[in-house]
């Protein structure tokens, strides 16, 4: 079953019970009325006549046993059958009908008399000839009683009209409902169908473009909106698959290239003098060096390592970060690094920014000469390497730290356009920036920029660390 015939099927449903509750409760207070009303015109008319405000009923003449057999019929109202009984019990007139002395009405009609006390009286529903009635035995003064009975015939048509009526209205009700419930319904999964066939045409023709026109401020809209967003960024999740399969390819074919000539030429190593020899052979190892830090800067940014990893509130000194850096780096080049640093505390994780800057200090060693030093400058959260390089443009500035990118100017150096990207990345999982700027004299200035710790950060932080090393132990 769909939803819209759910909906249509519960709004009929809720309409037909709550119809069915309101015209039970209707039908007893009519009801409830009805006999209220019966009731008080009967007790009305029995003190009527018992006041003489209504003429009574007289025998007639004759046999009295013929006349308690046969109730004398005198001419009076015919809206009701009023009878008289005596001290005893017996029936002394009738006005159309006998009424069946019940052991109530005995009671009443043979009570002592006490002028004091209101008269007693008692309520029936009886059968005359297989029409109901309600009757009213009240006593009279002086002893006897009256007893008036009207029929219900009327009040019961009135209830099965009601009754007719009320199921009439009901149904009414319930279809107008489901209608309603159908419309409303329509409407409101109309954007849900929307969404259903933008989903299906995006699995048929993998077009993560396609148009979401649903504008709305509930919980549609909100479904819709996070389903356009979801598309928006399986597209672009897409075209950077795509842009990182092509600059991937792109890299990895002049090392491979190099690579092949190379390993060519040591197939006829043998006529090879020894010097030409070492030469290819430590072409060759530079070739597979650079490769393999491709692959590892390709893995790291195909898996979104530092998106995925948290950051650690951990106090870092980003003093010690250069110095450790530096340190490591100054075995592996033979270039002069020149610091100049204080001590400036940040929160973040000491690996991932020993990272960045390594990665600094190799695109600022790849750039300047071999002769000239590199400096690295760490101030008040700030952190920069400059090089004495030919500088970046300023038409390159704004897209040296994408993936990939390198400028025309230096596609024919190694490299795997990758650093600086990942830099960017580290730098922007700490909440910090990246910037670019000119050296003065010539190069560049390439460094990021961190928030302080403040007293209270550091507070926290080393609560948080003592509550976990407690937790350890």
């Amino acid at each position: 079953m769909s939803l819209r015939s759910r909906l249509a099927l519960i709004f009929g449903l809720l309409a037909l019970v709550v119809s069915v509750l309101v015209s039970l409760a209707a039908y007893r207070s009519t009801s409830a009325e009805l006999a209220s009303a019966t009731d008080d015109f009967l007790e009305t008319r029995a003190s009527d006549v018992s006041d003489g405000r209504r003429e009574q009923p007289n025998n007639s003449r004759g046999d009295r046993r013929q006349d308690q057999q046969r109730p004398t019929a005198l001419s009076f109202d015919p809206d009701a059958i009023v009878q008289t009984l005596d001290r005893s019990g017996d029936i002394t007139a009738s006005t159309g009908g006998t009424l069946p002395v019940t052991d109530g009405a005995l009671d009443i009609a043979t009570a002592r008399p006490d002028r004091s006390a209101p008269p007693s009286e008692d309520f029936e529903d009886i059968t005359l000839d297989g029409e109901s009635y309600r009757m009213i035995t009240q006593s009279v003064e002086g002893g006897g009683a009256v007893q008036v009975a009207r029929s219900t015939e009327e009040t019961e048509q009135v209830l099965s009209d009601l009754v007719q009526r009320f199921a009439i209205v009901t149904i009414v009700v319930a279809l107008l409902a489901s209608a309603v419930g159908w419309w409303v319904a329509r409407r409101t999964t109309k954007p849900l169908r929307t969404l259903g066939e933008v989903a299906a045409d995006v699995a048929d023709t993998q077009d993560f473009s396609t148009r979401i026109d649903i504008d709305r401020g509930d919980e549609i809209g909100q479904l819709a909106s996070s389903f356009a967003k979801m598309l928006a960024a399986l597209e672009t999740s897409r075209e950077q698959q795509h842009r990182l399969i092509h600059d991937a390819s792109h890299e990895l074919r002049t090392p491979l290239t190099s690579l092949s000539a190379n390993v060519a030429l040591l197939e006829r190593a043998g006529t090879l003098p020894a010097d030409d020899r070492a030469e290819l052979i430590a072409a060759v190892k530079a070739e597979l060096g650079e490769l393999n830090e491709l692959f590892d800067e390709l893995i790291e940014l195909a898996t979104d390592r530092y998106d995925d990893v948290a950051v650690p509130a951990t106090p870092v000194d980003l003093d010690d970060v250069v110095r450790v850096t530096v340190e490591r780096w100054e075995r592996r080049i033979d270039r002069p690094i020149l610091i100049d640093s204080s001590s400036a505390v940040v929160l973040g994780d000491e690996a991932m920014l020993e990272r960045a800057l390594t990665n600094l200090l190799s695109n600022a060693n790849k750039f300047s000469p071999t002769d000239e030093p590199i400096t690295i400058v760490a101030h008040g959260g700030s952190v920069c390497v400059r090089d004495r390089g030919p500088g970046i443009a300023l038409d390159d500035r704004s897209r040296v730290f994408d993936r990939f990118y390198r400028s025309d100017e230096t596609r024919s150096m190694p490299g795997s356009g990758l650093g600086l990207a990942i830099v960017a990345q580290i730098v922007e999982r700490h909440g910090g920036e990246c910037w670019i700027d000119e050296v003065p004299g010539g190069g560049a200035e390439v460094g990021f920029r961190l928030q302080l710790v403040t007293a209270s950060d550091s507070s926290s932080s080393q609560s948080s660390t003592s509550g976990a090393n407690s937790g350890s132990t």
